[in-house]
């Protein structure tokens, strides 16, 4: 590999590397054809290598072909990074330095929620189809009798230092929730709060750039947004979506001898906590921003297929509080095979050092009184399904066999337990 060439470009088919390498060399760019590393994971098995000081200039010549790369990394130390050919650099950012919490790992500890939100009042419609009552991941309000908008927001301050990672993953995140519901998204508003003095305009444009990355494989488009100057960074997205009202996914309905799939392996948030140490590798680290980045639109149009009987997104409660509310508002209790958790590389050892956020402290204590530890079980796992994700996976109960087909089609999924008679929202770990 050139050390001068510092960017990676994916496509869909090699077919479609091979020709971009042509169009690029015809200009006098220098690229070549290399097998993806595997922290890309492209799909085809190769990528094309060029500079990220031509990124610009690639992204017009591949527009006049009518070439869409899927994606592209840039080098950074031993490591690869997710960028775009539009981004623009914005070095030494820094955006995790101030932060106390990133990522959904700022999210109120749901125990502490609940309190807070106990007695106020609750303005109804016979149109809101999907309100506050089980934590459902997004609302839904019926507009037609075959039309229900799915209303969600989701923001947080920043988990990874990286402008333009940060964007996409927050905007992934917010997307997430209209897949948790089984549908489709329509368009996304900016929420900013950006310190201008500290990081410059240039970050935050990156940011965005982020955002519309996600936003536009999603098929969706930017709505506008809300930007003000803060002390303290924060980003997301308002998202609407759509759904007909007789098929949303809820995250109650599941049943005894139901299958539990996850659809992204765990561990974003100790991950992201040992970065911001220095004590992840680059390669650990690109992994997590990898998958914390790539939208949940897969998964949801494999489980549509599989009639799953509820459905949720796995962020900052964990899995195992994610757990929690699906066992309450389907009136079972879940039961999770720590053996069967799907782990990012580097999540356990991230984990055995300490560098468990405390978001995952803040789940456990909220989870008290509903959940079950089995003896024998891995302390470090269960840290792990404690531990806070950002852009996680659907955990989708299902006929049991259907399960397996969802797992082996989805990369990354497992079947990780299964669901059983109450009590209502029990929630056991077992070795």
């Amino acid at each position: 590999m050139t050390d001068s060439r510092d960017l990676l470009v994916v496509f869909e088919t090699a077919r479609q590397v091979t020709r971009a390498e042509r169009v690029a060399r015809a200009a006098g760019l220098d690229v070549d054809v290399i097998p993806a590393p595997r922290v890309v994971s492209a799909e085809c098995g190769v990528v094309l290598e060029a500079r990220r000081a031509d990124a610009a200039r690639l992204a017009e010549l591949f527009a006049g072909e009518g070439l869409a790369p899927l994606a592209a990394w840039k080098r950074e130390g031993n490591g690869w990074l997710p960028t775009s050919l539009d981004a623009r650099d914005a070095e030494e950012a820094a955006l995790t330095r101030d932060t106390a919490y990133g990522g959904c790992g700022a999210k109120l500890a749901k125990g502490l929620l609940a309190t807070i939100l106990c007695g106020l009042p609750r303005l109804e419609s016979e149109d809101l189809v999907v309100g506050i009552e089980f934590a459902d991941d997004a609302g839904v309000v019926r507009v037609a009798p075959d039309l229900g908008i799915i209303h969600t927001v989701d923001f947080f301050p920043p988990m990874v230092d990286d402008p333009w990672a940060f964007g996409r993953i927050a905007a992934t995140n917010a997307l997430s929730d209209v897949y948790a519901m089984g549908g489709i998204p329509l368009a996304g508003m900016n929420l900013v709060s950006f310190p201008l003095e500290k990081y410059g305009k240039e970050v935050l444009k990156e940011i965005l750039r982020g955002g519309l990355s996600a936003l536009e494989e999603a098929g969706a488009v930017l709505a506008g947004g809300h930007t003000v100057e803060g002390q303290e960074l924060l980003y997301g997205m308002a998202v609407t979506g759509k759904v007909h009202p007789e098929r949303i996914w809820r995250n109650g309905g599941a049943r005894p001898g139901d299958a539990l799939v996850l659809t992204k392996p765990l561990g974003t948030g100790v991950v992201t906590t040992a970065a911001k140490a220095g004590l992840a590798s680059p390669e650990h680290l690109a992994t997590a921003l990898r998958v914390m980045g790539t939208l949940n639109r897969r998964a949801a149009e494999v489980a549509a297929e599989l009639d799953p009987h509820a459905v949720t997104d796995v962020t900052g409660f964990g899995l195992a509080g994610h757990a929690a509310e699906m066992a309450e508002a389907s009136g079972v209790a879940l039961e999770i095979d720590l053996s069967a958790l799907p782990l990012l590389p580097g999540a356990r050892e991230a984990a055995a050092t300490g560098f468990v956020p405390a978001g995952a402290g803040k789940n456990r204590e909220s989870l008290a009184d509903v959940l079950e530890v089995t003896e024998g079980a891995d302390p470090l796992l269960v840290d792990l399904a404690l531990d806070p994700q950002t852009s996680g996976g659907l955990l989708v109960a299902c006929p049991a066999a259907a399960a397996p087909d969802l797992a082996r089609r989805v990369p990354g999924a497992a079947v990780v337990g299964r669901v059983l008679e109450g009590p209502a929202g029990r929630v056991v770990l077992r070795p």
